[in-house]
């Protein structure tokens, strides 16, 4: 996603996007980047690739 003019050291426009290391924004003006936060709860592997322990 895009943000126009939403960076906060030189107004420039931030790209949301997402590697292996997790969510981040950067600006494509001025490079500045900031992680974005994991909501609690949220698991870092889709439910498929979790293995359940044998009961």
């Amino acid at each position: 996603m895009l943000n126009l003019k939403a960076c906060p050291r030189c107004g420039g426009d931030v790209n949301s996007n997402r590697d292996i290391y997790g969510h981040y924004k950067v600006c494509l003006q001025c490079g500045y980047m900031v992680d974005v936060a994991k909501p609690e709860g949220a698991l870092s592997l889709p439910r498929s690739r979790v293995k359940r322990e044998a009961a």
